[in-house]
């Protein structure tokens, strides 16, 4: 299936806003922060952001934020305050765009809540709070809902549906899901991705979250002769 074989470049390129993002602010008003922001990364101002970091957090930072823009060259952010403190502040961030991958158009759709760490007005650290990032092709009829807690109990039993939502005769549809153990340096194949022809009409599969808390990072794909969808999301772990 010819989707099935562009599938592991669709996730690859749907994991850098989850890698990248995150990493902006300074310890400021809220409002002037967001503002900021917004201006210099739509804008494309890359040489301002330099000054916003210390030199370990931008060297890490725009290492990802090229690979980022070279595979998404027309993202448009939205950054607004949700609440700041003495030396950090919570940001909800949006990130849409688009890239053409095999000569077919995919639109990415990110979201994310993230706690930015400050020291002396640069970034000292950060923490994605949730996330969720969706890459789907462009004008495709497919319609699907996912469906997954936001958050879990430490090692809970839990379930992620992809279902979609219209009948599709008997075409033939592949699935895939993982859990993403190592978001830095995460190998996508088809091996580790489990990406299996079906007729099921979607996904459907349980997963143990950890035993510690923190989060628990997940990836899962449909693709199908009317389009790709492609998800994934931060899931919170707690007792």
């Amino acid at each position: 299936m010819r989707n099935s074989l562009i599938a592991k470049s669709i996730v690859f390129l749907l994991l850098y806003p989850l890698l990248i993002t995150p990493a902006l602010s300074r310890n400021i008003n809220d409002l002037l922060l967001s503002k900021q922001l917004e201006e210099i990364l739509n804008l494309r101002k890359d040489y301002l952001l330099k000054d916003l970091f210390l030199k370990k957090s931008f060297n890490q930072f725009n290492k990802r934020y090229k690979v980022f823009t070279e595979k998404y060259k027309d993202a448009t952010w939205s950054i607004k305050p949700l609440k700041n403190d003495k030396n950090e502040s919570l940001l909800d961030i949006r990130i849409i765009s688009s890239r053409e991958i095999n000569d077919q158009l995919y639109n990415l759709n990110t979201k994310q809540t993230v706690k930015i760490k400050t020291y002396k007005n640069k970034i000292k650290g950060y923490k994605v709070i949730d996330e969720e990032s969706i890459l789907n092709s462009q004008n495709s009829s497919l319609v699907i809902n996912f469906i997954s807690p936001d958050q879990v109990l430490i090692g809970e039993k839990y379930e992620v549906n992809l279902i979609l939502e219209k009948p599709l005769d008997n075409s033939l549809t592949a699935s895939g899901i993982i859990v993403l153990k190592n978001e830095d340096k995460i190998n996508i194949s088809n091996d580790i991705f489990e990406i299996r022809p079906n007729q099921s009409g979607g996904l459907f599969k349980y997963i143990k979250a950890p035993l510690k808390p923190g989060s628990q990072t997940i990836s899962a794909i449909i693709t199908h002769p009317e389009g790709i969808y492609s998800v994934t999301k931060k899931i919170k772990v707690g007792s």
